[in-house]
């Protein structure tokens, strides 16, 4: 879901090897969402040991082949070499890729934004992007386990593409999503008790995220 800087770094970290991500999701288009898909597309082609010929798939939104071209542009080196890419633009979408079942929606951040709604095995996973009060967020997250949302600003905070604590809060308790992790924070949502804020309109299990955190949603 999305590979902004640092996030090739991160997995490694914990130990997981890149040549295992088969399908990556893309919410928009902008740098801290985008980054490292440069850096992961150079490991594809070049890197000892992870050099991929398999076929890779990015499902993205609208924009996504268009943006591939730019960088192709730029960085001849990283066009696939030896593998396939597929790109799959969505917008309001279902499909099913194998067992999973894929929803995405409008999230009024950008023109094309995209949230995403994942299930399988009866469990589901609901991942934001940066959307706004004015997407579709809270119908694609309606009884999920768990919703991974953006909470950039704190409670009280005006912002018209981004959503604050307040109506994070408001979105998880109206889509009665069973738990809640929020990220994406900008400096000033991390200097108040942003759970605590949160708290005043949504009563489950809420945290927010930090590098390596491992969830379940059994």
């Amino acid at each position: 879901m999305d590979i902004g800087p640092g996030s090739l770094s991160r997995l490694n970290h914990i130990g997981f090897s890149v040549d295992q991500i088969d399908y990556l999701f893309l919410s928009h288009l902008h740098p801290d969402h985008t980054l490292d898909l440069i850096t992961l597309l150079q490991v594809f082609n070049s890197a000892p040991e992870t050099v991929r010929q398999k076929k890779f798939t990015i499902i993205g939104c609208r924009g996504c082949n268009e943006f591939l071209l730019h960088i192709y542009d730029l960085y001849p080196d990283v066009f696939p070499s030896g593998y396939s890419l597929e790109i799959r633009e969505v917008y309001r979408d279902e499909f099913l890729l194998g067992d999973l079942r894929v929803q995405s929606g409008p999230t009024a951040h950008t023109e094309s934004s995209v949230a995403f709604r994942l299930e399988e095995g009866g469990h589901s996973l609901v991942y934001s992007g940066d959307a706004s009060q004015q997407g579709e967020l809270t119908r694609l997250a309606s009884g999920a386990d768990l919703l991974v949302s953006e909470c950039s600003f704190p409670a009280g905070w005006q912002t018209e593409d981004h959503l604050n604590a307040d109506e994070v809060g408001l979105i998880a308790q109206a889509s009665n999503v069973k738990s809640l992790v929020v990220t994406h924070l900008y400096p000033p949502a991390l200097r108040v008790d942003l759970l605590s804020q949160i708290h005043q309109h949504y009563q489950g299990k809420a945290q927010i995220a930090v590098d390596g955190l491992r969830l379940s949603l059994e």
